[in-house]
């Protein structure tokens, strides 16, 4: 595994579950012509810029249309925070690559998550009698612990949400966490003053039961001495424009096709 590898890090998507806009609703920001407040539900690709080697994290119900957008032709690796619906329902859109490509995905999901997802894409690891093509992949561990994707160092942290476990990952100077309720005190003293550029989502301003506010995850940003901040995730309450007027100089909202380059 190696360091001061440039990474190209594209926003897939940065919208909540219900995407934005919202199906059935005339808010502001569902109806603005900010294209910066069109969210598809939220996922980044990284590249590494050195043998264009791919990484996609979750599959959303729009992975389709932002693969296309993005130009994605070939991609070796999918690790998977959790198993909501807007974080894994665009699976099967994996089978196109092996159309190409002739070569299994890997897909990393955390052990005790395992059972639910064969059992909602039960078609792709059971022989149900289908003649079609199904997506052709390599079920993996998230271990606990730090693993190698691509040449990558990739330091997973399990984070709380509801009744489950997200799983955020950290690459040399830059992470991308999702999903989340609170950052473990564990965790944050190991990655602390250690990264750059982090991605993280922060749903809204108001308080929610299982997710980081954009307050709670600009505090974030802050106790872990980030020097660059992206909020994603984001909710129909927040208007780009205006909102962004609020944060701190360090810290941005994402936005679905921001690109940036970061060297871990």
């Amino acid at each position: 595994m190696h360091s001061n590898i440039t990474l190209k890090v594209r926003i897939l998507g940065s919208g909540t579950s219900t995407g934005v806009p919202t199906i059935g609703c005339n808010c502001p920001v569902c109806t603005s012509d900010d294209p910066r407040n069109k969210r598809r539900r939220s996922s980044i690709l990284i590249t590494r810029k050195d043998n264009q080697e791919n990484i996609v994290i979750d599959t959303t119900p729009d992975f389709r249309s932002q693969i296309l957008d993005a130009k994605v032709s070939k991609l070796e690796n999918v690790l998977y925070t959790h198993t909501h619906a807007d974080h894994c329902h665009g699976f099967d859109d994996l089978r196109a690559f092996y159309f190409f490509n002739k070569t299994p995905i890997n897909c990393y999901l955390s052990k005790e998550l395992h059972p639910e997802f064969k059992a909602r894409f039960s078609y792709a690891f059971t022989n149900t009698g289908y003649k079609g093509t199904t997506p052709q992949v390599e079920l993996k561990e998230t271990p606990n612990k730090p693993f190698e994707v691509i040449g990558l160092e990739v330091d997973p942290v399990r984070l709380p949400h509801g009744t489950m476990q997200s799983t955020g990952f950290r690459f040399g100077r830059f992470a991308y966490i999702t999903d989340f309720k609170a950052f473990p005190k564990r965790s944050l003293a190991k990655w602390k003053g250690k990264i750059h550029t982090m991605i993280a989502s922060g749903v809204r301003y108001k308080p929610h039961p299982t997710h980081s506010t954009v307050s709670e995850t600009i505090q974030l940003f802050q106790d872990l001495q980030v020097k660059k901040g992206y909020i994603t995730h984001l909710s129909h309450d927040i208007d780009h424009r205006r909102d962004s007027a609020s944060l701190p100089p360090h810290i941005s909202f994402a936005y679905d096709g921001l690109e940036f380059e970061v060297v871990t």
